[in-house]
């Protein structure tokens, strides 16, 4: 393979991350809506005024930052593996990563004042649930208490991408489809 075409490849590569990424975070969002409030016992889309609004803008600029270090982790690993792209593990560790430091998901007025806070953690929960899907392991098939450790540990310890990934690469060894447990 030329460099031209192994650089078309990865930016065919990269702008397929994005597409899917937005994807799942539309059909994430729609999903949302069915949560329940806890404290008014009512579907989320059903209270009749906004609980969350989506920034745009940050979803996009978490793309290209998710871009830009996929991409950046190609050229850094060409000479050292001798293949097209790291592990599903290693990148879903950036997409998780992007996805949950970027602040996309806001929370109107009222839930920000609520006490129940049912709906506060939802950009996370996008984060890893995207990277979930994108090593291609169902996220109810994996322990309810590893699912929550890794929940706790991503919102309230210090992970960085290269972390997340090798967790994800682990959980992808143990809990892909097809496999037994």
């Amino acid at each position: 393979m030329t460099p031209e075409e192994a650089e078309k490849r990865i930016f065919s590569f990269l702008e397929n991350v994005e597409k899917v990424v937005k994807s799942k975070y539309y059909r994430y969002i729609v999903q949302k809506q069915r949560m329940v409030c806890k404290l008014l016992k009512k579907e989320i889309g059903t209270l009749g005024k906004p609980v969350y609004h989506i920034s745009w803008y940050s979803l996009n600029d978490a793309c290209e930052e998710i871009k830009k270090d996929i991409s950046f982790l190609l050229k850094r690993r060409d000479k050292l593996i001798d293949m097209l792209r790291p592990s599903p593990g290693k990148i879903a560790g950036i997409i998780a990563y992007r996805l949950g430091k970027n602040h996309i998901i806001h929370l109107c007025e009222g839930c920000v004042a609520c006490p129940e806070q049912c709906a506060s953690n939802l950009n996370f929960d996008f984060a890893l649930r995207c990277a979930w899907e994108y090593i291609n392991v169902q996220f109810l098939r994996v322990p309810e208490e590893i699912r929550k450790e890794l929940f706790y540990t991503f919102l309230h310890r210090h992970v960085n991408q290269e972390t997340l990934g090798l967790v994800f690469d682990s959980i992808a060894n143990i809990y892909e489809k097809g496999k037994s447990v």
